[in-house]
């Protein structure tokens, strides 16, 4: 059976050159979450030729309240993987390219000039300004969304003098732990599910060339209220698009940020103090071994951790702990984060 696209064709802005323009188009998704699972199902329903998929965590049951393209049983397999599966019985003309990595400095700006198109579904903000970055740098649009809680908001960048980009308005990114994710904070399901598919709007607003697709504007939603507040973007007075003022080479990683251990009895081994970053309350309900220190308190210089130690920081997938290093690092300290986190480390078990 074929997949059937009569009803959007219907449409006068689509009809059957537009859908031709869809199955040409090569889409990369950046996070395969809850942003991420209704993208990835639209754009392949919509049969949007080439859809590359691009994460590098594996499937938990927490995640399962907010991303639907999963089921409990596909538990600690990559997501990326899971998603190629569904979207290959969802529409098999589709391509998927599944790439079960993390995009980073090394990758990013020729993934993204390799696509048409990019949609940021990540979770934190160092990936969301590495895709801004590389999506300037590479002279290709990105559609961004951010949620925390029950709120969200969507931004289009394009390399034209009408958007300006995250640097325009954020000259720099907000070190993640400062705001709580998902795993700290909370979230509805339908909160990502409704900002992932408005994202989804948007890339095919762009690849079809209809409708505002937000120029010049941020929106921002509050799904308690259901209200919804549009907010002007202006390029900064020195931006000359698609060149960025702000924007030079993409700083690389330091290689040895991140360790992969079998357990927290081998970072004591190797001589690294454990320092745990999650929250009080993350700690009361699973503890684990080591120095209590909340990301926050180490983000805001007030750490009281001795620059004779080496260490290794803890948290629930790796996420916080790498922000922690990545600041520490900057100080002076020898540290280390978690690579996957003690789920991770559960899972490994």
């Amino acid at each position: 059976m074929e997949p059937d696209y009569s009803r959007q064709i219907a449409l006068k802005e689509i009809g059957p050159a537009g859908q031709a323009l869809l199955e040409r188009s090569r889409v990369l998704v950046v996070g395969a979450g809850g942003l991420g699972s209704p993208v990835l199902q639209y754009l392949a329903g919509a049969g949007v030729g080439s859809l590359t998929v691009i994460d590098h965590d594996t499937l938990d049951p927490s995640n399962l309240h907010r991303q639907p393209l999963y089921g409990l049983e596909d538990a600690g397999r990559t997501k990326v993987e899971l998603a190629a599966a569904a979207l290959a019985k969802l529409n098999p003309r589709v391509r998927v390219e599944a790439r079960a990595e993390r995009l980073g400095p090394a990758n990013a700006v020729d993934l993204i000039a390799d696509h048409d198109l990019t949609i940021d579904c990540s979770d934190n903000f160092r990936t969301k300004f590495l895709v801004n970055d590389a999506a300037v740098l590479a002279a290709r649009p990105a559609v961004f969304a951010s949620v925390y809680q029950y709120e969200g908001q969507l931004q289009v960048y394009k390399p034209d003098p009408g958007h300006a980009c995250l640097r325009c308005l954020w000259p720099e990114a907000t070190a993640d732990g400062v705001v709580g994710n998902c795993a700290e904070a909370g979230v509805l399901g339908p909160v990502p599910g409704a900002l992932g598919a408005m994202q989804a709007m948007l890339a095919l607003e762009i690849l079809l060339g209809i409708g505002t697709q937000l120029r010049g504007e941020v929106l921002l939603f509050d799904f308690q209220r259901f209200s919804t507040l549009s907010l002007r973007a202006p390029r900064h007075h020195a931006c000359d698009a698609p060149r960025c003022c702000r924007i030079g080479a993409i700083e690389a990683d330091d290689p040895d940020l991140e360790v992969r251990l079998a357990s927290l009895d081998e970072a004591v081994a190797r001589g690294w103090a454990i320092v745990d970053v999650r929250s009080a309350e993350e700690v009361a309900a699973r503890p684990a071994a080591g120095i209590h220190c909340p990301v926050a308190q180490i983000l805001s210089g007030e750490a009281p951790l001795a620059r004779d130690v080496a260490y290794v920081l803890i948290c629930a997938t790796g996420k916080r702990s790498l922000a922690a290093a990545r600041a520490l690092r900057g100080r002076g300290y020898s540290v280390r984060s978690l690579a996957g986190g003690l789920a991770r480390l559960e899972r490994d078990r």
